[in-house]
């Protein structure tokens, strides 16, 4: 068996963009560390059709989201120069903890509760502290229960009659106020936005807080939820992928404080449990400075080099779905904070875990009889995490 390589897409040496990457990805400096360079063509590709977009779409300003939107407003400030696009970009510091309290106006916003969060995958506790800027001071020590299972749907009514009793309006305003005066001056004219995310919370925010004209550009979709937040969106992948948030926003999170909210200094940053692995943050660092290596190579000649954006993404996605562990292996203790949906404690199975059992989740699809895949997902936990194997075994563990 010979030494593996990265994937090429059937009919995509075709395209002179694409040559022009695998040129670039067989040079020995990268070929040392493929990932290095599938993921540096991931990072070109994204801003490659950005570009496009921004140079056909009339836009005035480009403003990427943080934290995964960072690696790609690099990428993009490199490709767009070299293809003679001159929009702009920015960076808005926004997150969904940030921007939950600002989807809830009035007590009777909080009906709408379900179209934001799982709220099944909080406790009270967890989900009051989410909507902490909306409540008195003190509301969340006070009226949140020292039970920490996680609400139920038949809990719900009764969550949000509590939050009405407790909710303050002149904060509510006040933290709207702050966001305001910070986000406002960064969406002028007619703006695209870049980010991951997949469901349009910050975007949706953004268009109403603002009233800016906001077409959104994500990766992928993966709900329904988008068509209904009134944000114009464009997706670069037509399907979503079996690997979806857990590997590819930790290869694209910037390595800085997480923005949990807003105050009248601006955003305000907890850098608590957000270090980007010293693996990633490498093969982040060799991506873009593959970037800068294709576009210091052909400069202007890339505007007359076709690449279909998708195709240079799949050598990194094919990484991603099913790359060679030996591959993988250098990013094994790498964790990524999710604590958006990690009410009780739960769901916080480390980001490699989580990253191999999606994998399976293809093998499923390609016709894997059920009880392998059943029995490869026992093996990957009682490997990378054995806690999670047990635990799973045990029949009177709790879900």
């Amino acid at each position: 068996m010979g030494k593996p390589s990265l994937y090429v897409p059937p009919g995509a040496m075709a395209s002179d963009g694409f040559r022009a990457l695998m040129d670039a990805a067989c040079q020995a400096e990268w070929e040392r560390n493929p990932v290095h360079a599938a993921f540096g063509m991931y990072l070109f590709s994204n801003a490659v059709w950005l570009a496009r977009e921004m140079q056909a779409g009339g836009f005035d300003r480009m403003v990427f989201i943080a934290r995964d939107g960072w690696w790609v407003k690099q990428a993009y400030d490199l490709v767009a120069t070299a293809l003679g696009v001159t929009v702009p970009s920015d960076y808005v510091r926004i997150s969904r903890q940030a921007a939950f309290p600002l989807h809830f106006r009035t007590p009777e916003d909080l009906m709408t509760l379900p179209d934001w969060v799982d709220v099944t995958a909080h406790t009270q506790r967890t989900l009051m502290q989410l909507l902490a800027p909306n409540l008195i001071p003190g509301a969340v020590e006070s009226m949140a229960s020292a039970d920490e299972k996680r609400l139920t749907e038949a809990e719900l009514p009764g969550f949000i009659d509590a939050c009405r009793r407790v909710w303050d309006a002149s904060r509510t305003e006040a933290y709207r106020a702050h966001a305001h005066a910070y986000i406002a001056p960064k969406f002028v004219g007619k703006c695209a936005t870049f980010d991951v995310g997949y469901n349009l919370r910050s975007e949706s925010v953004i268009r109403a807080l603002t009233g800016a004209d906001v077409t959104a550009f994500v990766t992928h979709m993966d709900s329904a939820h988008p068509e209904k937040r009134g944000v114009p969106f464009r997706a670069l992948y037509p399907a979503r992928p079996y690997v979806s948030w857990v590997a590819r926003e930790q290869f694209l999170l910037e390595d800085a404080p997480l923005c949990v909210g807003y105050d009248e200094n601006g955003p305000v940053l907890v850098a608590t449990g957000t270090h980007v692995h010293p693996g990633i943050e490498r093969c982040q660092r060799a991506a873009l400075a593959f970037v800068a290596d294709v576009v210091r190579r052909y400069g202007e000649r890339l505007a007359d080099m076709p690449l279909r954006p998708l195709e240079g993404c799949m050598p990194f996605e094919r990484f991603l779905h099913c790359g060679p562990y030996a591959w993988m292996a250098p990013f094994r203790r790498s964790r990524l904070d999710n604590a958006f949906h990690a009410g009780a404690g739960e769901g916080n199975e480390n980001a490699f875990l989580q990253w191999r059992l999606m994998q399976t989740d293809l093998l499923l699809a390609r016709g894997m009889p059920p009880w392998r895949v059943k029995l490869k997902r026992a093996l990957i936990r009682l490997r990378e995490e054995p806690r999670s194997f047990w635990q799973r075994m045990n029949p009177f563990a709790s879900e």
